[in-house]
């Protein structure tokens, strides 16, 4: 059985009184047997658990429970899988050694498939690269850390569980520096600035992320690097690891980034948009992508704490994409 995130089921638990103390990941093992532990803590993370009366700030895996209290959750069914099979994908590696994988993945693989039985993922190159990874999470295995599909750049990856789980803590513990360049739309006027926005799950759309008031404490640190005409070029450093957490805060400030279908209904960016004239017929864009990149990686390794910096270049549509930029300037 494994998770499928496409179909969830809203569900409710109150607190008895033999469970005051528990704590919240546990509790729900309990009373969901069928589900791991480890899946459970992932959907309070994901802020797919609510507890009445507390901020979603303060709902986390090892909240200690009080009698009465009542605890919403949205689960994802549980459907039967087939075993996730190795596929030969060509693979960039930038550091690989007995414990851990350091990959620069193109942004036209996804990360690890929707359901069981699809390949074409990281996750399936991963099997039978290694031949066994850490299984953590499923339908995931050795993944730690998560790329949205469009999205490219520095990723690491996992051999075994005692690997996963250290990575896992650096991320939780916001140890692991992450910077990302990323084309947004309008000129950010400010050189350099924070987004400080509470992020959480949209109320009418699954797949998407929203600000508001009650989601959980979302931070974004941005510089600018190159400003064009109606576009500005970024490079952003995300403090907090909340799902979709720039792309959700760049378009809340005005400045979605290009292409974003998802957040800005964008298709990309065409030659003739950056020179100012009509479109050509079937006119091939310059980047057709949201216009974001995984530069640089760096966290401590899990075996000899020594602390290792790994770095991305550029794709080529996005280096396309600002070499058209800077010609029209």
């Amino acid at each position: 059985m494994h998770p499928d995130f496409r179909t969830t089921r809203h569900a409710s638990l109150c607190v008895p009184p033999e469970a005051a103390g528990r704590r919240l990941d546990r509790f729900l093992a309990e009373s969901w047997p069928d589900y791991s532990r480890t899946l459970l803590a992932q959907l309070v993370r994901d802020g797919l658990v609510a507890v009445e009366g507390l901020p979603p700030a303060k709902v986390k895996p090892s909240l200690k429970l009080e009698a009465g209290w009542s605890v919403t959750v949205e689960r994802p069914e549980l459907t039967e899988s087939t075993e996730l099979e190795p596929e030969d994908i060509p693979l960039e590696i930038l550091f690989e050694d007995e414990c851990l994988i350091v990959l620069n993945k193109p942004a036209a693989l996804p990360v690890h498939p929707p359901k069981a039985g699809r390949g074409g993922t990281l996750a399936n190159a991963l099997l039978h690269h290694f031949g066994k990874v850490s299984q953590a999470g499923t339908l995931r295995p050795g993944i730690v850390h998560r790329l949205d599909a469009d999205t490219g750049g520095v990723i690491v990856c996992a051999k075994d569980e005692s690997t996963h789980f250290k990575l896992g803590e650096q991320f939780q513990q916001r140890t692991v520096e992450k910077t990302y360049l990323a084309l947004v739309r309008g000129t950010v006027r400010k050189d350099k600035g924070e987004i400080n926005k509470p992020i959480g799950r949209h109320p009418d759309h699954y797949e998407m992320q929203r600000v508001h008031k009650d989601g959980k404490p979302a931070v974004t640190e941005y510089e600018v690097l190159e400003r064009f005409p109606g576009f500005t070029y970024l490079r952003i450093t995300p403090k907090t690891g909340r799902t979709h957490q720039i792309r959700v805060h760049l378009s809340a400030v005005g400045h979605p980034i290009v292409g974003d279908r998802l957040y800005n209904h964008d298709n990309g960016l065409t030659l003739s948009e950056v020179q100012g004239v009509p479109a050509l017929p079937g006119e091939a864009p310059l980047i057709a992508r949201q216009a974001l990149h995984a530069a640089r990686l760096a966290f401590d390794h899990p075996r000899d704490s020594r602390r290792l910096s790994f770095e991305a270049p550029l794709p080529a549509d996005l280096e396309r994409a600002l070499a058209a930029l800077r010609a029209a300037r």
